[in-house]
């Protein structure tokens, strides 16, 4: 385990957290509107995973270890959970899944775990999210098992949409770490 996995959450941290949650949903309710009347699984993850991945990486490159994900991710479904279930369990899965995957490899420390960290939200979030929907909403989302390569072509293209996030969000922790403003590497 890592040093930064040790180290105890401070009140800086949650405040950091909040901030990135914060981004995070303005993302969502920018993006996520304007792709209602597209019926493709995933595709509101891929139209909201570029901008709400430069939050979550540089949440990821602040906090670095394990549960980061959980702290940002899981408030904001905690606060989606008002307007839809749905949302907050197929958020639910993908922070788990990721967080799982992202404990046996020490937490978000260092650029590739950042890039991992995000492309495995955003595609168990687009997968999650066709599992979740066909559950609650029947057959309009069943018919997507029906067409499992179009199901695994926009978990794709989701987890390169999460990737492009990552790499805005990179561009901008070299800024701030020029600047002095945050300590990642």
């Amino acid at each position: 385990m890592t040093t930064s996995n040790r180290r105890r959450w401070q009140l800086r941290d949650y405040v950091f957290a909040a901030f990135m949650t914060i981004g995070i949903a303005v993302a969502s309710v920018i993006t996520v509107p304007l792709t209602l009347s597209i019926p493709l699984p995933g595709i509101r993850t891929v139209v909201w995973a570029p901008f709400a991945g430069i939050f979550l990486t540089l949440g990821m490159a602040r906090l670095q270890r394990s549960g980061s994900v959980a702290l940002m991710i899981g408030v904001l479904a905690l606060i989606l959970s008002r307007i839809s279930w749905i949302i907050t369990a197929f958020l639910g899965i993908a922070l788990l899944v990721t967080e799982l995957v992202m404990l046996t490899r020490g937490g978000f420390y260092g650029r590739t775990n950042r890039l991992l960290g995000n492309v495995l939200f955003f595609s168990s979030a687009t997968v999650a999210g066709t599992l979740v929907g066909a559950y609650a909403a029947g057959e309009v989302f069943a018919e997507w098992f029906s067409q499992l390569w179009l199901l695994a072509l926009m978990t794709l293209v989701s987890g390169a949409a999460g990737a492009v996030g990552w790499w805005l969000g990179e561009r901008v922790v070299q800024q701030l770490q020029r600047a002095g403003k945050l300590d990642a590497s």
